[in-house]
């Protein structure tokens, strides 16, 4: 079949078929190494020859480097268009490769999260620039978009976007259920006109398969048992959102929380998927500034050499992740994994053990209130002026009374006088014990307080109970070796199981012709860690509720018949890649545990330090107390 280029007329030769899809195939272009060309099984109708013209006038440099944009027609020796002309695209994977990380090991096994992130931005870009100038994709799904080697990402299938040529568009007519936003629930895609906020739904969708290790957010455990995808989409049941619990919905077992990635991208998920409304759901370009933003905040873990997590987070959730569900999820079965063992621990136990420990102080009983009290006198204190103007008074009328010539009121004078100042002598006498009372009181009281505060400080057990601590995290590292060894014994002696799984786990339920497993079922069991035929025969009693009796029954024949293809190689014992990954697992709890450790020595000696000048500020003001207390009770006796 001799084929034309409608720009120029020119006669174009096909290669070797590169790929075939449902509605046509893909030919390299001799002596065009840039582009190739889409040939349709069927002649293309009417409609679709418009839009595929209307689509190459209107190609631009911005489209042509984040989408596989037709750039001319193709037609025959007849006149009728065959096909079209796009860019090349090469060594590039289907973007749901770099999802879990057992498909990501595969066809990416070098990338950390830094390089999905800076994909996920990628496809929003490509998003962004397609809505820029009027087009909607429309049928958005992880098929249409391919990821290079660079992080960069290139739509395909772009023959089915929604295009805009001035007043007329060109919709798409087909869609996938698990992208499409939930107020067009039911309807039929032919003809119907969509919105960039339509596409909002399916890429929030793609992105959160990127950043949640492939899982659906809108698949999840309902309380009343089983719940299709599409329905928790119509009805706005996301599984992981702050109102999950309020839709009777809760994420599958082993999944990250909403909130791994900071706020602001837990947000901008909360809003893609809540329920329609007026306010539309997060653009493009609002995902672009913000994976943008999670990039910058990406710092490397202290414990795994191939985990970046949020540094604003303070931990990282990819360790808690891998302890939680015992699956490495970045990077290859590392060959540098953490060596196990004690010469990382005696240095660091030695500088542990090196700590002062803080000398032990002994509670004392403080003294029993009430041992002191201050006199009461009845009288009074009677003023001193008025006791000098008295006697001074009766010395007068003495002097005056004497040329009477009676004695008698000078014995009274002299006796009123004694007696008054032997009154003003024993009142002076009260009055000072009575001061030096109250001062002992006081230093008593003061001494019980200060005992009280010694005591509590010789109470303070926080060094022995943090030190206690340490020890344990010791002990944990020193039983990793022997951890070691009993799984690497289990694994040669279950060798014969351990080759089965990795056999069958090489045949993808994705890619076997099973006719009654639905996509949106395929969809539902990759969520819920279903992508092989082990997965299948390993924990088939959890489909119930996920795949449909028909499917189950399916799947698990297929899986069956995949194991009967199975022989085993009792030559090759435990396999070296699941050796290299318990190394991988158990160095990183060796690093956290060393990490916790060395945290712990820090705070030990910042402890030490503290309870030590504690004690000797509150063992100075004992003695300070007690020394006050003791002149007190010296100056009353």
């Amino acid at each position: 079949m001799k084929l034309r280029r409608a720009s120029n007329q020119s006669t174009i030769v096909l290669g070797k078929e590169l790929g075939r899809g449902g509605e046509g195939a893909v030919y390299p272009v001799i002596g065009a190494p840039d582009v190739v060309a889409k040939i349709y099984l069927k002649p293309p109708a009417a409609l679709k020859i418009e839009k595929l013209r209307s689509m190459a006038r209107r190609a631009s440099p911005a489209l042509l480097r984040v989408a596989a944009w037709p750039v001319d027609v193709l037609a025959d020796e007849s006149g009728a268009v065959r096909g079209f002309i796009m860019p090349k695209v090469s060594a590039r994977e289907d973007v749901h490769q770099l999802y879990s990380p057992k498909s990501r090991r595969r066809a990416f096994p070098n990338v950390d999260f830094r390089f999905v992130v800076r994909a996920a931005t990628n496809i929003a870009r490509a998003f962004a620039q397609v809505h820029a100038v009027g087009n909607v994709i429309g049928d958005v799904n992880h098929g249409n978009a391919l990821v290079g080697r660079d992080g960069t990402v290139v739509l395909i299938d772009c023959d089915s976007f929604q295009v805009r040529d001035g007043a007329r568009v060109f919709t798409c007519d087909v869609g996938v259920p698990l992208f499409t936003a939930p107020e067009l629930t039911g309807q039929s895609f032919r003809g119907l006109k969509r919105t960039a906020n339509h596409d909002a739904f399916g890429l929030a969708v793609l992105l959160f398969h990127l950043l949640y290790i492939g899982r659906h957010p809108f698949a999840g455990k309902h309380a009343s048992g089983e719940m299709p995808i599409e329905r928790a989409i119509a009805e706005s049941r996301f599984a992981y959102g702050e109102n999950a619990a309020h839709f009777g919905m809760t994420p599958p077992p082993g999944t990250l929380k909403l909130g791994a990635f900071g706020p602001r991208i837990a947000l901008l998920f909360e809003l893609a998927f809540v329920a329609p409304s007026e306010t539309p759901r997060p653009t493009a370009s609002q995902w672009i500034e913000a994976l943008q933003n999670l990039e910058r905040d990406l710092a490397a873990c202290q414990n795994a050499a191939a985990h970046y997590h949020p540094q604003s987070a303070g931990r990282c959730c990819w360790c808690e992740h891998e302890q939680n569900t015992g699956m490495r999820v970045f990077g290859r079965a590392l060959a540098e994994a953490a060596a196990l063992g004690t010469a990382k621990i005696v240095r660091l136990w030695d500088a542990i053990t090196a700590v002062r420990k803080p000398e032990q102080a002994l509670p004392i009983e403080a003294p029993p209130d009430g041992d002191v009290a201050v006199a009461n006198d009845a009288l009074g204190p009677v003023p001193r002026a008025v006791l000098i103007a008295i006697l001074a008074g009766l010395g007068i009328l003495s002097i005056f009374a004497q040329p009477a010539g009676t004695p008698l009121f000078s014995l009274l004078y002299f006796l009123s006088a004694g007696g008054l100042l032997f009154r003003w002598a024993k009142l002076g006498w009260r009055g000072g014990r009575r001061e030096l009372e109250r001062a002992a009181l006081q230093a008593r009281e003061r001494f019980i307080e200060v005992v009280e505060q010694w005591n509590q400080v010789c109470a303070d057990d926080r060094f022995d109970k943090l030190y206690q601590q340490l020890d344990e995290l010791k002990a944990q590292l020193l039983e990793l070796p022997k951890l070691r060894e009993a799984r690497v014994k289990a694994l040669a002696e279950e060798a014969a199981r351990v080759q089965l799984d990795r056999f069958l786990s090489m045949f993808r339920i994705e890619s076997a012709r099973l006719p009654e497993v639905t996509p949106q079922e395929i969809a539902m069991l990759a969520s819920f860690d279903f992508d092989s035929a082990d997965d299948v025969l390993r924990q088939g009693v959890n489909m119930k509720g996920l795949v449909s009796k028909a499917a189950a029954q399916q799947l698990l024949a297929w899986a069956v018949a995949c194991e009967r293809r199975f022989s085993f190689d009792a030559a090759r014992g435990a396999d070296p890649d699941d050796v290299r990954e318990i190394d991988h697992i158990l160095g990183a709890q060796q690093e956290q545990l060393l990490a916790s450790m060395r945290k712990g020595h820090e705070e030990l000696q910042q402890l030490s330090e503290s309870i030590i000048a504690e004690r000797g500020q509150a063992r100075r003001a004992l003695a300070q107390a007690r020394s006050t207390l003791a002149a007190a009770e010296k100056e009353i006796a």
